[in-house]
């Protein structure tokens, strides 16, 4: 488990080691020097080292030279993430810029906690920046992105696809056909983390399905949800089918990601939905592995993760929040960050070396990227979802049953 880091910088003699660094010359005698601002900021570790204070403090410290600052930055574990945010922001002791996922800016919205930052963002922020409407809500900007990625993409084993006679399948019918011949073949097709208790797992077993489907969660204006849509009927008829052929097998509702993790590092399925950063790991277990970043349904379509910088009310300076936001998410300092954060890049001024086999997808079928929408609170909806479609595979409910009382359910807490 990450363990959480707060970085403290506050010191007397770290504040005089900072100004020796810097060349700041000594106040005149008979005047007082300025103290420096205090930033708030909060993170969760992303570093793969885990060296996650090094990381910030190597990220934030030209910003605190340059505006007489001193930024403390806090590394939340992420299984505490929530819950931090929760207690400090209702006792006034949350960030003043805070790192958010989707889900969460939109709770945050409802709570009028966040700062609209629409008038802020320059023209060559619109410009430079990739996934910048991944940060809106209400045609209103609430946040900037700063990591984008993690995409889930369909990983095949060569060896066991070639021992099969199968090719690599474009299309559901072709996922269904493949699927069926491993079985076969004694080989099992596809391996899915069901039992995984995290709502996040439909990230990678449901939602790339949902948006093959030509679907989507919400309605645009976030009042309703669209669980009961024909689009996600299909979809969920779908996994239903590869259930009932044996694509999915009986186990899945108690498959962990780690039982879904061996079964692909193994050899012993052919297929997984993971995130491309996988990629390393599979090489590492040496698995002959491919990749295929979309089946497609009606059309392709993959969930790909968007988490962003937020700037909150408690923020004692708004224009030197909003400089810290755009310094951090520049191109230098983003190159800093996906050295440890393996992630493709934010905008058109970084460097990036991500492995480009996967970096087209960002810059080639962005299109086909769909991250959770900014819906205001709409965090318990997503685990009402998962447990009606847990219920629909376990053979507790039709699809439209499933669906059906997720939509009742979910919208009288979107109601609230």
């Amino acid at each position: 488990m990450k363990r959480a880091l707060t970085i403290f910088t506050a010191t007397a003699a770290a504040l005089a080691l900072l100004a020796g660094c810097s060349g700041t010359e000594t106040a005149p005698e008979g005047t007082k020097a300025s103290s420096p601002a205090k930033l708030d900021m909060w993170v969760p570790p992303l570093a793969a080292n885990n060296e996650d204070k090094a990381l910030w403090d190597e990220i934030v410290a030209p910003f605190e030279e340059e505006n007489n600052v001193d930024v403390h930055i806090t590394v939340i574990p992420w299984d505490a993430y929530e819950t931090k945010y929760l207690t400090g922001i209702s006792s006034n002791e949350g960030p003043d810029v805070g790192y958010m996922y989707s889900e969460m800016i939109g709770d945050y919205i409802a709570r009028d906690q966040l700062v609209d930052l629409t008038d802020m963002v320059t023209d060559e922020q619109k410009d430079n920046f990739y996934f910048l409407k991944n940060g809106e809500f209400d045609s209103k900007q609430y946040s900037i992105p700063l990591i984008v990625g993690g995409a889930r993409v369909l990983f095949y084993n060569k060896d066991l696809l070639a021992k099969a006679g199968v090719d690599v399948p474009t299309t559901w019918d072709d996922f269904l056909a493949a699927g069926t011949r491993l079985k076969d073949a004694g080989i099992k097709p596809y391996t899915a983390s069901w039992g995984d208790p995290a709502r996040g797992a439909m990230n990678s077993v449901f939602f790339p399905f949902l948006f093959q489907a030509g679907g989507q969660l919400f309605a645009d204006d976030g009042s309703t949800t669209l669980f009961d849509s024909p689009e996600m009927l299909e979809a969920a008829k779908y996994i239903m089918q590869l259930r009932e052929s044996g694509i999915i097998d009986d186990t899945t509702t108690g498959t962990t990601p780690e039982t879904q993790r061996k079964d692909f590092e193994e050899g012993k399925a052919a297929f997984v939905i993971t995130s491309d950063q996988d990629m390393q790991k599979w090489t590492e277990a040496g698995i002959n592995w491919g990749a295929l970043p979309s089946l497609k349904g009606k059309q392709q379509g993959t969930f790909a993760a968007s988490d962003s910088l937020t700037m909150l009310k408690k923020c004692p300076d708004q224009e030197l929040c909003y400089k810290l936001i755009s310094f951090v998410t520049s191109g230098p300092q983003m190159t800093k960050l996906h050295a440890q954060a393996a992630f493709p890049p934010l905008g058109k001024d970084e460097t990036s070396t991500y492995p480009e086999e996967f970096a087209k997808i960002y810059s080639e079928q962005a299109d086909i990227l769909h991250p959770l929408p900014v819906i205001p609170n709409g965090t318990g909806t997503y685990q009402i979802l998962y447990e009606n479609l847990q219920q629909m595979l376990n053979g507790q409910k039709t699809p439209e049953q499933a669906l059906s009382d997720a939509t009742k359910e979910a919208n009288e807490m979107l109601a609230q």
